[in-house]
Order: structure tokens, then sequence, then C-alpha cells
């Protein structure tokens, strides 16, 4: 067998060049000192790479968004990120071997020439590293954040029991009627069994239910009150989803019978609403069975109260509320009512909160949009807890995808010191899918405010009415008198 012959240095790239180009790409620096190495090099490159973007490329939308939140994925992506950086610079270290066409350097000057080959090799593997280092810092920062965040591993749906016989109200029908008074009707429009459309569930419920809780832990309070309550429950079949803004002063909170927290508290918690999720970190004994007593004390009372089966809570506290806020460089709003107030520092040794707004149309930074939302001097709970959908609902439609992938590593981080839940992590795919499905504009929401829904003691029957109205898309009159307390600028 004969040895294959070096070849001309003319025929060929200088070793240097060669190992950069096939930095480039796999085997192009080779083309000229190893021809059939380099075709090889080069082909299974471009069809793995080919065989790659194919792949991702026929994935559907919500698959693809299923990824982000998935371990074996995320890992996969590390992995595949690491192994093609090694690959990379494996591939310009055998072409820089095998350029040998090139006459050896004089010994006197070998010494500076290996320095300058390795310096070379340092500059060119820094910059192939570039894009593998992104790939691989977004992939762990995102599995830090979800184990990080989505560490609970017992919980439990918060599930209501039916109100005593006086307080009970009529069961409604999807039209909203009184089951009862459409009986006939609703019979002969019944489809049979066999003909029906199986409709998707979660976990046999027809709604995903989560309450989304702002927690205010300042330095002068003991425990942490949730000033902000906003029930979220959405049709997972449809994506149709209703939102209830729930007073934080509302007393006398009920549990569902049979609970410890009811034998507890028999005739309700005699506090008010916001001190339900600090009940649950002083009683953890009367919320056994989960990882997590303090929003599963949430999740009771509010299911109780809205008669809707409640499955998790995400809470986040004011800091990371004012820390998203200014990373994304603050939020616009149309505000109509006129705002002077000074709230207390947010942090000790934090500087008061000002805020001072008329009509118009102002862009707030993080701290001065927690100011708006929870001033009440000059205005009530009611406009408050319309001010807070009002800015939530900003933050939303505003921050856009490339804003969110420039900001990722620090959003997650933020997310990851001041967001707490009891999603579990194996959920948070199938939680994606059905948010996918949401659309944030339809939502129907419903603001519990006098006199319809008279302050003191919580009316759970009326609330309950109007949650089921809410399900089926009617909002009462009650939302009308703060729809228009602030809005997007146009």
């Amino acid at each position: 067998m004969s040895r294959e012959r070096p070849i001309m240095r003319t025929r060929g790239p200088h070793p240097l060049a060669a190992a950069a180009l096939s930095m480039i790409w796999p085997g192009l620096g080779h083309l000229g000192h190893r021809n059939r190495r380099a075709l090889v090099l080069m082909l299974s490159s471009l069809l793995v790479s080919a065989g790659l973007a194919v792949y991702v490329a026929t994935r559907s939308r919500s698959t693809l968004l299923t990824w982000t939140v998935s371990q074996t994925p995320l890992w996969i992506t590390v992995i595949i990120a690491g192994l093609g950086l090694v690959f990379r610079i494996w591939v310009a270290v055998d072409a820089y071997m095998v350029a040998h066409g090139w006459p050896e350097p004089r010994v006197r000057s070998r010494r500076t020439y290996g320095a300058i080959a390795a310096a070379t090799f340092v500059v060119l593997a820094a910059f192939i590293a570039v894009p593998h280092f992104f790939v691989v810092r977004y992939a762990v920062a995102q599995l830090d954040l979800l184990y990080d965040v989505f560490s609970a591993t017992t919980t439990v749906t918060a599930t209501p029991t039916p109100l005593v016989d006086s307080e009970e109200i009529p069961e409604r029908d999807s039209a909203g009627q009184d089951s009862a008074d459409e009986s006939s009707e609703s019979t002969s429009q019944t489809v049979p069994p066999e003909m029906a459309v199986p409709t998707e569930t979660w976990d046999g419920e027809e709604r995903l239910t989560i309450a989304l809780l702002g927690g205010d832990s300042g330095f002068d309070r003991d425990g942490v009150r949730t000033d902000t309550i906003i029930l979220l429950s959405i049709d997972v079949d449809s994506g149709d989803a209703a939102a209830f803004n729930i007073p934080r002063n509302w007393r006398d909170l009920t549990f569902p019978e049979g609970t410890p927290a009811a034998e507890q508290w028999p005739d309700g918690y005699t506090g008010i609403a916001n001190e339900v999720y600090s009940l649950g970190l002083s009683h953890p004994e009367v919320f056994p069975d989960v990882s997590d007593p303090a929003g599963h004390a949430v999740k009771s009372a509010i299911a109780q109260l809205t008669g809707i089966p409640v499955q998790y809570y995400v809470l986040i506290d004011m800091v990371g509320f004012i820390e998203v806020v200014d990373l994304f460089g603050g939020i616009d709003l149309h505000v109509t009512e006129e705002i002077n107030d000074r709230l207390k520092p947010a942090v000790l040794g934090g500087e008061p909160m000002d805020i001072v707004v008329e009509p118009g149309n102002y862009r707030f930074d993080g701290l001065t949009a927690l100011a708006y939302v929870r001033s009440r001097t000059q205005s009530t709970d009611y406009h408050r807890m319309a001010r807070q959908r009002c800015v939530v609902e900003a933050l939303i439609t505003q921050v856009s995808i490339p804003k969110v992938l420039a900001n990722f590593v620090s959003l997650t981080g933020i997310i990851s010191s001041h967001v707490h839940t009891d999603i579990p992590l194996g959920r948070v795919d199938e939680l994606v899918d059905v948010a996918r499905k949401l659309d944030t504009s339809r939502i129907v929401t419903v603001n519990f405010i006098p006199p319809e829904f008279p302050r003191g003691s919580v009316p759970t029957a009326l609330v309950r009415e109007a949650v089921a109205e809410a399900l089926v898309g009617v909002a009462g009159e009650a939302n009308a008198a703060l729809s228009e307390t602030c809005e997007n600028p146009e």
C-alpha cells in the first residue's frame, strides 16, 4: 500500500488558514491537502445540519414552545451544542496537522511560530465558541429557572364543596340560564355519546384555574400579604378564559367542608383575604399533605369562594415586580384619573414611593408602576384592583419576544428569586400548551365591587353566581364602572 504523498504548498492553504477555514465549515480547510477527507467532512456536516434544520422546521409551534420548558430537550440542546463545539475544534486541529505541504520553519523561529499558531487557535476557538456559548447559556438559564421555581413535590387541587341550601345558587348551563328552565331544549340538543367530540381536560377538569398573587412582604410587615389576588380560569379545550379580581379586604372567607381548615374556622377566617397566605405559613398543620401549605391555603379559600377547583397558584413579590418592569424599560399607560400619593418604601432603607399623575399618557418605571398599583389614598381598593389589571395587561402586551430573548438570562434570574408556585416541574410543558391557546384580548374580567358586591363579609353566593355567568362569557354591570380606569395608550 503506497503512502499518500505530501501535497505541494500551492495546492492547499497555509496550516493556520486551513484551521480557520475548517472552523468556519468542517472540511473546508482540508481541500488541497486531504481532498477525500474534506469531502467526507463537508458532506456529513451538511447532511447532519440539514437534517436537524428540517426536523426542527417541521415541528409545530406548540411543540417548539413545549421544548423550551421540558428538561430532556433542553439537556439535549446543551449536549449537542457542547459536542458541536468540540467537533469543530477537532476538525480545525486536524486541518492544521494535515496541511504538511508547507515547509517547516527554521529552528530559531520554531518557538515563535508555535506561539503564533497557539494564539491563533485560541482566537479562532473563542470566535466559533460564541454561538455555542449563547445556546448553552440560554438553555442552562432555563433549566435553572425550571429547577428553582417549579420545585413543588406534592400539589393538591383545592376543590370546593356546595354551599348550604339557603345560599346555593341555581346550576347554570352553557347558555347562562337556569338549567331547569331549559331542560327540554337541552335534552333535544344533546349529542349522542358515540358522536360527541372528546374535549381536552386537565386531570378530568374542563378548566385549568390558577390563582395569580402579588405579595407584599415589606420590611415593616409580618409574613406575606397578597394585596393582589386574581383568579384566572382557562377552558382547556378552547382557550376561553375569565379573570376574577378578588378584593383583598373581604372577610370571613370559608374553606371546603371536611377539611382541617374548615374545622379550624367553621364560620370562616375572621381576618381579611390578603392574610390567608400567611395563615398557611403560621398554621401548616391545618393544610396537610402538600409541600406548600401557604399556597394551598389561598387556593382553598378562593375555590370555596368561587365554586371553581383551583389547581395551582403563582406568587410574585413586589421587588420582583419592580425588577421585571425596569428590565424591559418600563411600561406605557394611559391614565384617566388623578393620583397624588406617597407610599412607604418597598425595601428597608429605600426611598418613599411618590406617585403624582394626572390624566394622560405615561411611561412608568418599576417603582412608579408599583406605586401606581398600590395607591388608594384618593380612590378605593376597587380602583386599585383595576389598575393592577391594567399594568399586568400592559406588561404582557408590550413586552415583545425579541425583548424577552435579549434579557432572557436576567429575566430568569428575577423569576427564580421572586416567584413562588406549586406548579410541579413535570406539568410545565402541559401548562404552556394550554396557555398557547389563550387570547388575552378575549378574557372576560370580573371585578367584585360595590354596590353589587358589598364590602365586609364575603358574599359567597353572589360571587359564585357571577363566576358562573363569566365562565359562559357574561360580565356583570359591576365591571363597567372601572373599565376606563386605565388602558394602553394609542
